[in-house]
This record gives C-alpha cells, sequence and structure tokens, in this order.
C-alpha cells in the first residue's frame, strides 16, 4: 500500500455560511504527541450531522472550517511520539471514539469523558476536524482495536449509533429485565437499542414508529406483534391509548427520534415516577406537559455517546453477534445526496460511506 502523500481528499463544513458543506483537499495531518494517524475505511452519517449542516452560528470554540463526520474507522498508519507499541502498531483496525475526553477537567475526573467540552479532546466532527477526510490524527486512547470478525463498517457505527445506545439503555435508562419499556424511533439507534434491551433481558418491549418496514423488522427480531406500533397506520390508536385501555405500565420510555410529537407521546406512555430518556435530535424545541410531569411525577434524561469502556463493551458485543446492526453502504461522494435522504427519512437503518474517494485538483 503507497505511502501517504502530502494531500488528502475531505469533506469541510462551514457552519452558518451559505455553502456550508465543502469537496476540498487539505494537508494529511501529522499525529501529534499520544495521537494515531488512521487511514480512514467507512464513515457513518447521522441525524447529527444534518443538525450540524443546519446551525445558524457556530458553538463555543468550535473552527471557522473543519473536517466533518464523527462517525469511523480505519487502519493505523503511523505512531505519534509516546505512543506505547505494545498497545497499538501500524496496521491495527480502530473504531475511533468521538469525545474521548482530556482526562484533566472536573467533568472527566467525574468519569464523564464523553462530555468534556475542553479542546484537544477529540470533539472529531463536532467543531474540529473530524471522519470524513482520508486520514485522520486521533488521540490514542481514544481508539479501541477492532475483533477480527467484525467488519469495518459495523466497527465505523459502534462509535455512535452502537455505543450511544449501548449507553442511553444500559447506563442512563437502567433497565432491568423486570421492566416494560417503549421505544420510540426504529433507525440507525432505535434498532439497536432494541437489540441490547432483549440482550439485557427487558421482559416486555413497546416499539413506535411511522414506518411499516421499521415495525415489521422490530417484530423479526422478537417484539410482540401486539406490542408494535406504526403510526402512519390509518385506523391505528396512539400507544398511549392502547397502554391506558389495556392497563399496562411502562416504566421506561427511550425517545431515539426527539421530535416535537414523539417526546410528549413519551410522557403520556409512561407510568406514574415513570422516566423518559431522550437520545434524539430532530427537533430543537419539543413540548414538555407541565400537569403530566408533576402529577406524574416523572423524571427527563438527556443521554448523550458513552465512554471509551462501553465502546470495547459494543464492539464485544459486535464479535459475539448479539447487536446485528442495520447498514446501507454508498461512496463517500454521495455525501450531500444522503445526508439529504436521511432528512427524508429514506433510510431504514444506518448509512455508511465508503472512502472511494475521487482526487480532485
Amino acid at each position: 500500500m503507497s505511502e501517504p502523500t502530502d494531500l488528502m481528499e475531505a469533506w469541510t463544513m462551514r457552519v452558518g455560511h451559505e455553502q456550508r458543506l465543502n469537496r476540498t483537499r487539505r494537508a494529511i495531518p501529522k499525529p501529534e504527541k499520544d495521537h494515531l494517524l488512521v487511514r480512514v475505511q467507512a464513515v457513518g452519517v447521522c441525524h447529527s450531522d444534518c443538525y450540524i449542516r443546519d446551525m445558524k452560528e457556530n458553538i463555543g470554540d468550535w473552527a471557522a472550517e473543519f473536517v466533518f463526520g464523527h462517525e469511523g474507522a480505519g487502519e493505523v498508519v503511523e505512531l505519534g511520539p509516546g505512543i506505547d507499541q505494545a498497545k497499538f502498531k501500524v496496521g491495527d483496525r480502530v473504531a475511533i471514539h468521538i469525545i474521548p475526553g482530556c482526562k484533566e477537567c472536573a467533568t472527566c475526573k467525574l468519569g464523564h469523558n464523553r462530555l468534556c467540552k475542553m479542546k484537544g479532546n477529540g470533539g472529531y466532527g463536532l467543531g474540529r476536524d473530524g471522519v470524513f477526510a482520508e486520514y485522520a490524527s486521533v488521540q490514542a486512547y481514544g481508539c479501541v482495536k477492532v475483533p477480527d470478525n467484525v467488519s469495518i463498517e459495523a466497527a465505523a457505527i459502534a462509535s455512535d449509533a452502537v455505543l450511544t445506545a449501548y449507553h442511553a439503555v444500559k447506563y442512563t435508562a437502567d433497565v432491568k429485565p423486570d421492566q416494560t419499556i417503549a421505544i420510540f424511533g426504529l433507525g440507525g439507534l432505535g434498532l439497536n437499542g432494541l437489540q441490547i434491551a432483549q440482550h439485557l433481558g427487558v421482559k416486555r418491549i413497546l416499539v413506535v414508529d411511522k414506518k411499516r418496514e421499521a415495525v415489521n423488522l422490530a417484530v423479526k427480531l422478537g417484539v410482540a406483534p401486539e406490542d408494535a406500533f406504526c403510526t402512519s397506520d390509518t385506523d391505528a390508536k396512539p400507544i398511549h391509548q392502547v397502554v391506558a385501555e389495556k392497563g399496562i405500565l411502562v416504566d421506561t420510555a427511550l425517545d431515539f427520534v426527539g421530535h416535537e410529537q414523539t417526546i410528549p407521546s413519551a410522557q403520556m406512555v409512561v407510568r406514574d415516577l415513570g422516566l423518559i430518556v431522550v437520545v434524539g435530535l430532530i427537533s430543537q424545541q419539543a413540548p414538555l406537559l407541565p400537569v403530566l410531569m408533576t402529577m406524574k411525577s416523572l423524571t427527563i434524561k438527556g443521554s448523550y455517546n458513552g465512554e471509551v469502556d462501553a465502546l470495547k463493551d459494543c464492539l464485544e458485543l459486535l464479535s459475539q453477534g448479539v447487536i446485528r446492526p442495520e447498514i446501507e453502504k454508498t461512496s463517500i461522494e454521495n455525501l450531500p445526496q444522503v445526508m439529504e435522504d436521511l432528512d427524508n427519512g429514506k433510510y431504514q437503518g444506518r448509512m455508511v460511506l465508503t472512502p472511494d474517494w475521487k482526487h480532485i485538483g
């Protein structure tokens, strides 16, 4: 395999500009101390990318222009200074954690590295150079080796579509086998969340989606047909009405959509003292129902990504076949169209882009 030249192909983002997404060439980064240079072999696209594309203003200390993309995996091609060669070597396949953290700030010291806001913490594709490029320089302690029997495409989405669902279900929701839960949204996150909840032994899982094919897939994965709700069915009753009529006590609702319709629906579905975990980012604002919130004494939690150790767990679950993500593939050159199609709900699972770049310039 040929050595890197001085320039690489990339998609960059300029938040707030009319021409936000740009196909360009940039200098290949040199790995800093404790960093790895990774040849990116697969990248995932999610609704967070669409959300960033549509932002009107930069957040905090985001760069004016940065390499887009936060979900990726690839092959180590160069070790930066300070790398322990017993842990990483050239040729290793690694999944890249989005925000491995600085390890020094108050948030990181509390064990919540994924929420770190300090510079140099990662934040790949989130205001700092990400993975929609031929190469990425990333912190070594945020990289996890990919098991031999896990595809590079599955490894790429492990850092978000799998890890975010895993953290939300296992840690934020803290689901238990004797509980009944409801999952809103059966896209790239929700289907993984369903499989994780099943793996954790949850006794009853209700699922809700507007697409019939998504609901049917959940049934194939083991959800009881009477617990699978398609909101686009003209004769279907709202899930909260069915739950009330049947006397079903829903302990926790996980909203992998984050829409102005799903969030209030979750508030109506859960029992007294129930928990709502919001993961999706579709709507920038959504209704809060104060009467339900107070009279049912509900709790709403946000859930964001997960920690590096949990990413290791996710890759192991992929290796064991516990999680089988729905993946579609196309060229990295098709990124703008993929994001438009994602906006329009054309994909069932996660779209993964392969690095068949057309070199420009």
